[in-house]
């Protein structure tokens, strides 16, 4: 399923990459770790506008949210939907027209390498802002994406 975002959102994209960049934590307790990764340097899609995940430790997929001129969240919130699982993992994002917002899921560890779709939406309070799914496979399925990402922190 293509991305869709309300006309708040002037542009959505997604993509995959290779984590390995330094990050720090910011607070997040209605997610599974209790806190989520926060980028130091700015993230590149090494696989822009792809929704195919290998599941590897060390990959990176999400999407970034930019706002139309003048909108800005009030009270913005991520939801991540992992397979398998009925309640989201959530976490405040702001979504203004300042420039771009990421909201990405790292694997960590071998339990969260779990294949089928991930779905991640913005909300600001009732409003569905954008969607975006993708699909994790095993790493045999793409085992060239898979490989770029195969070192160990």
């Amino acid at each position: 399923m293509l991305p869709a975002a309300v006309p708040q959102i002037a542009r959505l994209e997604v993509g995959v990459f290779c984590a390995w960049q330094q990050m720090d934590r910011a607070p997040a307790p209605d997610t599974a770790n209790g806190w989520i990764h926060v980028p130091v340097d700015e993230v590149t899609f090494q696989w822009p506008d792809r929704q195919v995940v290998p599941a590897v430790i060390g990959m990176g997929f999400g999407l970034r949210a930019t706002a139309a001129p003048g909108f800005e969240t009030a009270a913005g919130e991520v939801r991540v939907y992992r397979p398998g699982r009925s309640t989201p993992e959530t976490w405040a994002s702001d979504v203004s027209d300042f420039g771009p917002t990421l909201a990405f899921f790292r694997f960590d560890t071998q339990d969260e390498l779990v294949p089928g779709r991930w779905v991640f939406e913005g909300w600001d309070r009732d409003q569905l802002l954008y969607r975006a799914e993708f699909e994790v496979v095993l790493p045999s399925a793409l085992p060239g994406m898979a490989g770029a990402c195969d070192a160990t922190s």
